[in-house]
């Protein structure tokens, strides 16, 4: 925990009373001393995304890449831009499967410490989306489900926001009467549900329509397509954590992305939405099964020449790569992409 972080919670506490949810999440995760000062993912962080699990993850989104460099007419150089790019894992596999091409890699990230770590590769640097696309594609996997988020809930006493106050030492939820226009973006709930309204995804899309000039958007993230999503909770450790008020700083806050209400934006905002699809959907149309099946000619060969360990080695990394497309796990992630008018589905779409 970080004492700075409590501190400047109880004083906002202290200053205006209850905060917003969203205000809390700022402080605890993006604010000094907070959670993503410095990259949390990764084996020795506190958990893992996509491209951590197995690098074939980077070499199929590579694909899905190619196919949107060529609906656009092959443009050199072909800008990619990665937004929370964390510890630049992903960044290094799509360099690496794209290396034949002109590629603009541009690397968005807040965080200073994760900056800092990206200063190493050879990508282009900046703390925030600053820069029209023209010609290229962004990605933001895993991350709208951490951007600042209200909570919202159905009580007896109609539509409550979930804030966080003091009782005591200790930071406490307090149900407050929603705000019209924050209850408006709610999905419809039933007694005792609660969502996750995130203005900051619905901002992000309306800053990405202005950049995007001609292009593509791939959106990936754990969410729902209607009604609410799961329950907010944390990670820390690799372990699951339910109480997101403990310990403020120390440990990651998510809840589940409103995929429907991104794609009305967007739609309004002139953007084309293709999806959502799971990511098993998507690393399947992308080539996921003919890998599987080379990987097991491979480990075949190995065993036929006597190169056991390699074999082995094979195995269980193929057996890691099927977790990608794990229904009940990362397989259920939400692949959403959004295009500039008249480009076509990517590759990745049926």
């Amino acid at each position: 925990m970080s004492q700075d972080v409590v501190a400047r919670i109880r004083a906002a506490i202290e200053d205006h009373g209850p905060i917003s949810f969203a205000e809390f999440m700022e402080h605890a995760l993006y604010g000094p001393g907070g959670f993503y000062e410095r990259p949390p993912v990764g084996a020795e962080g506190h958990f893992v995304t996509s491209p951590h699990v197995h690098p074939m993850f980077g070499e199929l989104m590579a694909r899905e890449l190619r196919s949107m460099w060529g609906a656009l007419g092959r443009p050199e150089p072909f800008t990619v831009v990665e937004v929370g790019t964390v510890d630049g894992t992903l960044a290094r596999q799509l360099l690496e499967h794209l290396g034949d091409l002109s590629v603009d890699y541009v690397a968005v990230e807040r965080s200073p410490g994760a900056r800092d770590r990206l200063a190493e590769l050879p990508v282009r640097v900046v703390a925030e989306l600053e820069a029209d696309i023209d010609g290229g594609a962004l990605l933001a996997n895993e991350l709208l489900d951490n951007l600042p988020f209200h909570r919202i809930r159905r009580s007896a006493q109609g539509t409550m926001e979930v804030r966080v106050g003091l009782r005591g030492e200790r930071l406490v939820e307090v149900e407050v009467p929603s705000d019209p226009a924050l209850a408006e973006l709610s999905p419809t709930l039933e007694l005792g549900e609660e969502a996750a309204v995130s203005v900051e995804a619905l901002r992000f899309v309306d800053a990405l329509s202005d950049r995007l000039r001609k292009g593509y958007a791939l959106l990936i993230d754990y969410g729902r397509v209607d009604g609410p999503g799961g329950e907010v909770h944390g990670y820390r450790g690799q372990r699951v954590v339910a109480d997101v008020l403990a310990d403020p700083g120390s440990a990651d806050i998510t809840a589940g992305v409103d995929f429907s209400a991104l794609a009305r934006r967007a739609s309004e905002r002139g953007l084309q939405v293709f999806g959502p699809l799971t990511q098993r959907e998507s690393l399947v149309a992308l080539g996921f099964e003919g890998w599987i099946r080379n990987e097991l000619a491979r480990q075949g060969e190995l065993l036929r020449s006597g190169a056991g360990r390699q074999a082995v080695r094979v195995w269980e990394g193929r057996n890691r790569a099927t977790l990608l497309t794990d229904a009940a796990g990362l397989g259920r992630l939400l692949w959403t992409t959004l295009a500039t008018p008249g480009l076509p589905l990517p590759r990745g779409e049926p």
